[in-house]
């Protein structure tokens, strides 16, 4: 059983209320301003529902909703209610109904078409990325001993064969342009930093003023935004290989000097802001681009694509495939072949003189 402890200040300051409860073998505590928020938040851990009902019993949507209100960052909040709005058949589920091949069912339909959304499948990261959120959810509730394990992590997943891009995911120079020219500052700014030199959301989001080395003509990855739209926050990068160095043309330096040119910005603050003077974060980001792109005509791209566009670029320079992993912050060479080897050229031209004339 859980326990709430009152804590008083001096000087007027109102009460706080200190749950502790165990979960797993460890326990785990929580600052709550009233009484009642405390009791609620340990019948969550204790698994238990508001009126004590076992929350092993409780459908699967409800379970998720809950993880939304409770969602510490906006861009959690964002990925934990596309994965509510895509929940499918597994909505009608209670927690411990959920077995692996209602899993395995369910991953397939967003790939081959989801009937809730005229029949549109979600691409390949959009599912894993539901699929990763859907299995914390489960590690939540196996944790708190609601159930015994997680069906999602006994679905395999897939394969990277398919992780190639196709040309039409490639955006064109003038469909850059006209995304730059249709957005306002700062966000006409971001575009163009994002088309050269292919940073994810998330690590423009976490630039600060000094990630910008004028003299040297780079910019420097060494963090990312955590997600918090109204304050300042960052948190590490994706990987170790995610930290890098990047060189800029001269054109994007002028377009973000003249932005800095513009604002009072101190170094260690971010490059960006948004409207009402918060750090943009990823969700916040992908909701911009959605009306920008679409008043630019210009439709089935994501933010996700500049980073396509970038690495497009650096192949039909000549690039190697080191150098573009490590523009790119990819893991390994074979993550960026997995999905721009095809962009290489030349071996077309090396296959086809085998057969030219050998009938």
């Amino acid at each position: 059983m859980g326990s709430i402890q009152r804590r008083t200040y001096a000087a007027g300051k109102p009460p706080r209320y200190i749950a502790r409860v165990r979960v797993g073998g460890k326990e785990v505590s929580k600052s709550f301003a009233k009484q009642g928020q405390a009791r609620e938040w340990i019948r969550s851990r204790e698994g238990l529902s508001p009126t004590g009902r076992r929350l092993d019993n409780q459908m699967l949507s409800s379970i998720i909703k809950s993880h939304i209100e409770q969602s510490a960052t906006e861009s959690t909040r964002g990925v934990r209610r596309h994965l509510s709005a895509n929940l499918g058949e597994l909505e009608f589920l209670r927690l411990s109904d959920v077995t692996v091949d209602h899993v395995r069912d369910w991953r397939t339909v967003l790939a081959e078409g989801r009937p809730w959304a005229a029949g549109k499948p979600l691409s390949n990261s959009s599912i894993r990325t539901l699929m990763g959120t859907l299995s914390a959810v489960f590690n939540d509730a196996v944790a708190q001993g609601q159930i015994v394990r997680n069906p999602v992590t006994s679905v395999r997943r897939k394969g990277t064969a398919n992780q190639a891009i196709e040309p039409h995911q490639v955006l064109k120079v003038d469909q850059i342009r006209s995304l730059i020219d249709t957005a306002s500052e700062p966000y006409s700014v971001m575009l163009e930093l994002g088309a050269t030199s292919g940073l994810r959301a998330g690590e423009l989001a976490g630039l600060r003023v000094r990630s910008i080395d004028f003299d040297r003509k780079v910019v420097h990855i060494t963090e990312q935004a955590d997600g918090h739209h109204t304050a300042f926050g960052w948190r590490p990068l994706k990987t170790e290989q995610s930290r890098r160095t990047i060189p800029l043309p001269a054109s994007t330096l002028s377009a973000v000097r003249l932005h800095l040119n513009t604002h009072d910005y101190s170094l260690d603050e971010p490059l960006f802001r948004a409207a009402q003077g918060g750090q943009w974060s990823s969700a916040h980001i992908a909701k911009v681009w959605r009306g920008v792109a679409k008043d630019a005509g210009i439709e089935n791209h994501s933010w996700h694509s500049l980073r396509h566009f970038f690495a497009s670029a650096l192949i039909a320079s000549g690039a190697s495939v080191t150098t573009v992993q490590h523009r790119l912050g990819h893991a390994s060479p074979m993550v960026t072949l997995a999905v721009y080897s095809h962009l290489w050229p030349g071996e077309d031209d090396k296959t086809r003189a085998v057969f030219d004339g050998l009938l």
